[in-house]
């Protein structure tokens, strides 16, 4: 029940991405592939993702008394933007494993993928304009936002951050998309300012939930719920929230320690040895770390349903969509 948005539009989703990417030439290829409407030999197949920014845009804009007919182009447009925004996300992270399969980079290489992930991009947006100039400057503006955060994300790698400065990181590089997804759906139903503004609102903390969440299973999840190995993000040195908040509590010997690892000359190259990745672990866990993010979390999935509570959605589909939103913040580590 609680992924019933995410099972409602997968039919009209996978027929207008198909349409997008359609065509003969190599790249098109590579990106049905990233999609997952095709293997790598070329056959189709049924993409496993969860397409939720889609079908918020979808369902936003059923529950909002739109055309989905209208809506559904900038709701296509949104999930090539996320699919561009992971393409070159695998390449600068060096990920080899997107969802279970090889990275697009890991077939083509980094050059072609690219490009593979540039023309994603220009498909987007000519997509999303077959629902409106509208549509599509919105979508302009969340991807100007999403890359932004992403530059910013890298950036944290090499310099000291606090947690304030994570969240206002993690508002763009994820919220963007996700305030996006919810205003697409506002867009297509021709809502006012304040209803607008509300479904911006209701992104921006599912948004702030859901990255956190993630940032946990990356260090506490099962392989099998990421598709890649846990731990890789401590491997990197990648300042996630956890991370962020363990330098925050650190004193003495344990602080020293955390920035030879995530500083400093021996950090220049190479990874976290899995000795060391233990040992971050479980100092998050003696310094309550785990829990701090947990309290975040539930704070943010509050204010949504708040948000949520001010829309004016039929009462099943706030239903719906609150379920939704409980199964997102807190999918099982």
């Amino acid at each position: 029940m609680a992924q019933g948005i995410l099972q409602a539009y997968r039919e009209e989703i996978e027929g207008g991405l198909s349409r997008a990417l359609e065509g003969d030439a190599p790249l098109r290829s590579l990106l049905r592939y990233h999609i997952g409407l095709e293997d790598e030999h070329g056959t189709p197949t049924r993409p496993a993702g969860k397409f939720l920014r889609p079908s918020l845009v979808l369902f936003v804009a059923e529950q909002l008394a739109g055309s989905l007919e209208t809506a559904l182009p900038s709701a296509v447009g949104l999930e090539l933007i996320h699919g561009f925004s992971l393409i070159h996300d695998d390449i600068q992270d060096r990920d080899r494993v997107r969802r279970g399969r090889p990275a697009v980079w890991t077939i083509c290489g980094i050059e072609q993928a690219i490009n593979a992930g540039d023309l994603m991009h220009a498909l987007a947006i000519s997509t999303a304009l077959g629902s409106s100039p509208s549509a599509a400057d919105c979508l302009i503006r969340a991807t100007q936002e999403m890359i932004e955060g992403q530059c910013r994300d890298l950036e944290f790698e090499r310099r000291d951050i606090t947690a304030e400065d994570y969240v206002a990181m993690i508002d763009r590089k994820t919220g963007a998309l996700l305030r996006c997804a919810f205003e697409l759906g506002g867009i297509a139903s021709g809502v006012n300012g304040r209803v607008r503004s509300t479904l911006a609102g209701l992104g921006g903390s599912v948004g702030r939930a859901f990255q956190i969440q993630d940032d946990l299973l990356g260090i506490w999840g099962e392989d099998d719920v990421l598709g890649k190995a846990t731990g890789s993000d401590i491997r990197r040195r990648k300042k996630t929230l956890p991370i962020v908040l363990l330098f925050e509590r650190a004193v003495g010997e344990d602080e020293a320690a955390l920035k030879r690892l995530y500083g400093g000359e021996e950090a220049a190259e190479g990874g976290i040895a899995d000795d060391d990745v233990a040992w971050v672990v479980g100092r998050l866990d003696a310094l309550d770390v785990r829990a701090a993010c947990d309290t975040l979390v539930r704070g943010y999935l509050n204010e949504a349903i708040d948000r949520l509570r001010r829309l004016p959605f039929s009462d099943d589909g706030r239903s719906r969509m609150e379920e939704l939103i409980g199964f997102l913040a807190r999918r099982e580590r």
